[in-house]
């Protein structure tokens, strides 16, 4: 249930702040400004409170950027649970990309600080466990496989929308066009011979990131590799247990 006060705004009255509206805006300047920029007192600014107003609903800035996460995350479709493991992991992985994707500016946020841990989606949490355990996946098997799914789910995004350059990107991006057109084709041949087809369409050869440069065909390989380590996985499980 979305909490809600009546806060004191910067002129007296009440503005009937909610949690839902302060993530919202915080959301908002993440999206415009970037997550390096982004600090509480703009979030009141732009909802026309006082900072203090704010710590009625969120702790500090991290409680904010935890939830953020939880809130630009909230619409990711729900797999029916009762469908194929495989179907639904392929599904609600490309799904959580999507939503990822629609505010690139939370990917350095997801998979590289224990501070997303603060938005827990219990849910989420709730569901990957289900599937998992119709699957067949049991005891630590479990465990290991839902580490595995977190990790597919944020890993390849968070690479894929990494963060670009705050300051002169496009002579950032020059520069970096020039180092991979400059390598050594004496002394790295293979690299060489397929570097024009990886130039900005690869992980370290590229200079723009997957806002622009979606890098869907690697995605769907990488979903499907995950989804064929599970399954072998498991399969080998349910052997040693007949055995």
């Amino acid at each position: 249930m979305t909490k809600t006060r009546n806060s004191a705004g910067r002129g007296g009255t009440g503005q009937g702040l909610t949690e839902e509206r302060i993530l919202e805006a915080a959301l908002k300047i993440i999206d415009n400004n970037g997550l390096a920029k982004f600090s509480v007192r703009d979030v009141a600014r732009a909802l026309g409170v006082y900072p203090t107003a704010l710590y009625w609903y969120v702790k500090n800035r991290d409680e904010i950027l935890a939830r953020v996460i939880s809130y630009a995350t909230r619409d990711i479709a729900s797999p029916d649970v009762d469908q194929d493991w495989r179907d639904w992991l392929r599904a609600f992985l490309g799904s959580y990309r999507k939503s990822v994707q629609q505010h690139p500016n939370i990917a350095p946020l997801i998979g590289a600080q224990l501070i997303a841990n603060g938005g827990i989606r219990a849910d989420m949490i709730d569901r990957i466990l289900t599937v998992l355990t119709k699957a067949g996946f049991a005891d630590e098997l479990l465990i290991d496989a839902y580490n595995v799914v977190i990790s597919a789910q944020v890993g390849f995004v968070t690479q894929e929308l990494a963060q670009l350059p705050a300051d002169d990107l496009e002579a950032w991006a020059e520069a970096h066009r020039k180092r991979i057109s400059t390598i050594d084709v004496m002394a790295y041949p293979t690299l060489a011979r397929h570097l024009p087809a990886m130039a900005n369409r690869a992980f370290i050869l590229r200079w723009s990131n997957g806002s622009t440069v979606p890098l869907d065909s690697s995605f769907d390989l990488f979903v499907d590799v995950v989804i064929l380590g599970l399954e072998q996985k498991l399969s080998m499980s349910k052997a040693k247990t007949k055995a």
